[in-house]
Order: structure tokens, then sequence, then C-alpha cells
């Protein structure tokens, strides 16, 4: 009797799942939008072929969809004035592609689809949203480029597109979203170099776009940034000096611009980013010593400057760092012969001092190339050469850092 109970309650369990899936099933092929007096037609149907383009008998909650002629009540769905103004399905289990038919929901304002399975390219009709304010369609698995209409959402705050697999350029257009108030790119495969017209964005406070393929220089314009609280280019294939105008960021609190390929010395201006909380330039090609005007970075808690190509005496205005938590300063050529900061730098930076491990050979003789001779020099002078004078004229040459 129990077995004959397991079994019928089986089939019971089974025929309930295949009546709701059939149902929605059914329901997909004979819905019908011409029923639907609350929003537009046109509207209607934009949400029908979404949701059929998504898997959306799938989804962890379909609660309504084309069950209700009231598309306003539908999960995720939010209407105000006759017209559909919000589309949030995060972490709701969509999958397939974003149809292009959501570039007629003409008064959207709200297009939460983050934390998905979604696939294919970003439509390009999604810039004729004008109405748009927040487009989150970041933690999927889209493809393809980003497309420049997007520089069209005039209206558009928050841009989220992190945690895909985009590829191609960052379009120069999207320096015209003059109301941005957040951009976040990071962890795709986008190429090519930062566009200067990002510096456009003065009402920017994030800009994320790290963990990408990027390569060229830092911007001097992102300088222009008024209102930068969290600038995030690391581990991309950046070259070139940091600009001095990253100084002028009064409101920046993280800098974190580590693992690139930065060369140059370290600018005395970012002394000037009194709200800095959080500063890493680490694993770069970065020379020179360590400004003096660091010490006006009374705010930062944590500061890491290593495995660059730093050389010469730490300046003693570091102990100035009252709201300093941990700072690494490792793989580098640094000293100290002051005993008040070496205690300093013992308590915040650890074994700072044995992890000095770095061979810096630089083009002493001028002449363009870094090569044997230079090698020799440095191996005759590195017993004889002060650290004081080797650091002069370090900042000043092509230098070249191994591990030994």
């Amino acid at each position: 009797m129990k077995y004959f109970r397991r079994i019928l309650l089986l089939v019971v369990s089974f025929l309930a799942i295949s009546l709701i899936f059939g149902h929605h099933q059914t329901a997909m092929a004979e819905f019908d939008c011409k029923t639907v007096t609350e929003i537009p037609l046109s509207e209607c149907d934009a949400l029908v072929t979404f949701y059929s383009s998504t898997s959306g008998e799938s989804w962890a909650n379909n609660d309504g969809w084309l069950i209700s002629i009231t598309p306003c009540g539908w999960h995720g769905v939010s209407c105000f004035g006759g017209h559909i103004t919000r589309l949030q399905l995060w972490f709701n289990q969509l999958t397939g592609n974003i149809p292009a038919e959501l570039g007629n929901l003409a008064n959207l304002e709200y297009l939460i689809l983050r934390g998905n399975e979604l696939t294919g390219n970003i439509p390009a009709e999604l810039g004729n949203l004008a109405n748009l304010e927040y487009l989150y369609l970041g933690d999927n698995q889209l493809t393809g480029n980003i497309p420049a209409e997007l520089g069209n959402l005039a209206n558009l705050e928050y841009l989220y597109l992190g945690g895909n697999q985009l590829t191609g350029n960052i379009p120069a257009e999207l320096g015209n979203l003059a109301n941005l108030q957040s951009l976040e790119l990071w962890n795709n495969q986008l190429t090519g170099s930062i566009p200067t017209e990002l510096g456009n964005l003065v009402n920017l406070e994030y800009l994320y776009i790290g963990d990408n393929q990027l390569t060229g220089s830092i911007p001097a314009e992102l300088g222009n940034l008024d209102n930068l609280e969290y600038l995030m280019l690391q581990e991309n294939q950046l070259t070139g000096n940091i600009p001095a105008e990253l100084g002028n960021l009064a409101n920046l609190k993280n800098l974190e611009i580590y693992s690139n390929q930065l060369t140059g010395n370290i600018p005395a201006e970012l002394g000037n980013l009194a709200n800095l909380q959080f500063l890493d330039i680490g694993i770069n090609r970065l020379t020179g010593g360590i400004p003096a005007e660091l010490e006006n970075l009374t705010n930062v808690r944590s500061l890491y400057l290593d495995s660059n190509c730093l050389i010469g005496e730490i300046p003693i205005e570091l102990m100035n760092l009252e709201n300093l938590g941990w700072m690494d300063i490792c793989r580098n050529h640094l000293y100290t012969n002051d005993s008040e900061l070496r205690d300093f730098l013992d308590e915040k930076a650890g074994d700072w001092e044995a992890c000095q491990t770095h061979l810096c050979i630089c083009d002493f003789d001028y002449d363009g190339d870094i090569d044997g001779s230079d090698l020799a020099d440095y191996i005759i002078g590195s017993g004889t050469i002060d650290l004081e004078e080797f650091s002069e004229n370090f900042g000043k040459t092509n230098c070249l850092c191994a591990e030994i």
C-alpha cells in the first residue's frame, strides 16, 4: 500500500508540473495582446517577444506573464500613465537573447536584467529608449560590441555591463551621456584605448573599467571628472605615465590602476587627493622615488606601491599618514636610515626590507637602449654608487626590472 501511494504521488506531481509547463506553453501560443487595454499594443507585443526570446516558461518567477491581461501586474513589470516604465528581472534565470523589440518601450526608465544567463549581442535598438535612467545588463554571458547607439541615452544615470564577454572598443559616444553617474564595464574582453571623451562625463562618480585588455595611456581628460569618487582601471595593458591631472580629482576615494604596464614617476600631484582612502598603483613599471607629497593623503587607509622599480630613500613624511592601516612597498629598491621611520614601516608594511628584491638596470650610458654595457655599469657600480645618487639618475632613464 505504501509503495502504491508513493507511485501515485509521483504521478500526480508529474501531471501537475506538466500542466503548469503546458499551460505556459499554451498561453504563449494563445495570448493575444489585442485583449490588453492598459498599455499600447506595441508595448505588449514587445513583452511577449521578450518572454519567448528569454525562455520565460523556465524563469524562476514568471507570475502573471501571458496569463492575465494586465501586464502591469506581471512579475518585474511596472507601469505609469498607461506605459511600461520598469522591467526588472534580475537573478531570474533568464536565458537566450535580448530582443530588439525592447527598443519599442519608449517610456522605459529602468531595464534591469543583471545576474541571468543571457547570451548574444546587446541590441542597438536599446539606444532608442530616450527616457532610460538605469541600464543593468551585467553578470550575464553577452558577447559582441557595446553599441555606439547607447550614447543616445541622454537621461541615463547608471550603465552596468560588467561581468560579460563583450569585445571591441569602448565607444567614444558614451562620452555624450551627460547625466551618467556610474559606468561599469569591468571584467569583459574590451580592447583599444580609453576614449578621451569619457572626460566629458562631469557627473560621473564611479568609473570601473578594470579587468579588460585595454591598451594605450590613461587620458589626462579623466582629471576633469570633478565628481569622481572611484577610478578603477586595474588589470589591463595600459602604458605611459600616470597623468598628473588625476591629482585634480578632489572627491576621489579609490584609485586602483595596478597590474598594468605604467612607467615614469609617481606624480607628486597625487598628494592633492585629500579624500583618498585606497591607493593601489602596484605591479607596474614605475620608477623614481616615492614623492614626499603623499604625506598629504591623511585619509588613506591602504597604500600599495609594490612590484615596481621604485628606488631611493623612503620619505620620512609618510609617518604623517595617521589613518594608514597597511602599506605594501615590497619588490622595489627602497631603503631608510631613519630609525623612527623604520619602526613605522615595520608596523604598517610588515617585513618590507626583506622583500626589496628587484634588480633595476637603467640606460646608464643614455644611448636609448638597455644593453650589455648598462648591465656592466650596474655590476661595476653597484658596490660603489651611493643609492641617493643612483636614484637621482634612475628617474631620468629607461629602466628594466627583474627579480633576483
